[in-house]
């Protein structure tokens, strides 16, 4: 039987990792998704740097615009050229 912690990320089809206070990142296209954020450290055309707690995430790129931030996950466009995690 599996517990209820199980059965919601089944039913909604959510990685295991956003409930252990840890993070999500998906990139494709020109368009990265990270779930988890906690603030924005950095906005500029060239660099997002996104605090995600005990971690920080940068998308290096131009053009890069923030299209969405709510309920802990940003949306990020433009030509990303590289995305670091420290």
């Amino acid at each position: 039987m599996k517990n209820n912690k199980s059965s919601f990320l089944d039913r909604f089809d959510l990685p295991e990792d956003l409930t252990k206070n840890g993070y999500h990142i998906e990139i494709y296209n020109s368009c990265a998704v990270v779930d988890g954020c906690k603030n924005v450290n950095e906005y500029s055309d060239g660099i997002i740097r996104l605090n995600l707690g005990s971690t920080v995430v940068s998308v290096i790129g131009n053009s890069l615009t923030i299209r969405s931030f709510s309920c802990g996950q940003a949306t990020i466009d433009g030509h990303i050229s590289s995305v670091e995690i420290g």
